[in-house]
């Protein structure tokens, strides 16, 4: 087995670790245990946890970008804004994992000047992408020419942060269409025409009008 297949492993046992424990408790013995090696094998690959805890935030932020990538392809307008928004959201259940990763890293950082930074550089990436989308969609007339960018990027990103958060803790509640129904709502609220719905938005709410079991929707629209 290759020097990089051997260190995958070490991640993926890590990954394992953090998302059944937390990763207060996922120390360099405890992912040696999860390996079924010895803690020596784990610190060849990494020196110390937040060496390894980085390479693992890594890893869901490589495939975070690698998604948006996919989604867009042959996307344009607004739609495309929408993905990128999307691709970053647990969705389906198998991408629960990365943001139980996301979230169990913020935590940890706390206190820890160096993880803060790089996972500060993380953020700043995902706010040039969507400014540039913004941008985009201003030159173009499809969002109001009213808009501070910097500001509609930082209230996308925290959305994101908030829907994803929310999932981790209360997945039933933040259910796929609810998560599309709170990145769409908010997104018609830039779009040039105001109080216009896009088609997409419209479909969402109407699939929540029959799945809801309030009249919370309803009673909005």
């Amino acid at each position: 087995m290759s020097y990089d297949d051997r260190r995958m492993e070490v991640t993926e046992a890590a990954w394992r670790v953090i998302i059944r424990e937390g990763l207060d408790r996922a120390s360099m013995r405890a992912i040696a245990q999860e390996l079924g090696s010895s803690t020596g094998v784990v610190t060849h690959y990494f020196r110390d946890k937040d060496e390894l805890t980085l390479f693992v935030l890594e890893r869901v932020f490589e495939k975070v970008l690698k998604d948006m990538k996919a989604c867009i392809k042959e996307r344009q307008g607004i739609e495309r804004l929408e993905q990128i928004v999307l691709s970053a959201l647990p969705l389906e259940v198998n991408d629960i994992a990365g943001w139980q990763v996301w979230v169990a890293f913020l935590g940890y950082a706390i206190g820890r000047e160096n993880l803060i930074q790089e996972h500060r550089k993380r953020y700043d990436l995902l706010q040039q992408i969507i400014c540039q989308e913004l941008a985009d969609l201003q030159a173009a007339k499809l969002i109001r020419d009213d808009l501070d960018l910097t500001l509609e990027a930082n209230a996308l990103i925290a959305l994101v942060d908030g829907i994803g958060t929310g999932v981790v803790i209360n997945p039933e509640q933040f259910h796929a269409e609810q998560q599309r129904y709170l990145v769409q709502r908010h997104i018609n609220t830039l779009l040039a025409e105001s109080g216009t719905l896009t088609s997409k938005f419209q479909a969402v709410v109407n699939t929540l009008k029959q799945i809801s079991t309030t009249s919370y929707y309803t009673d909005i629209f």
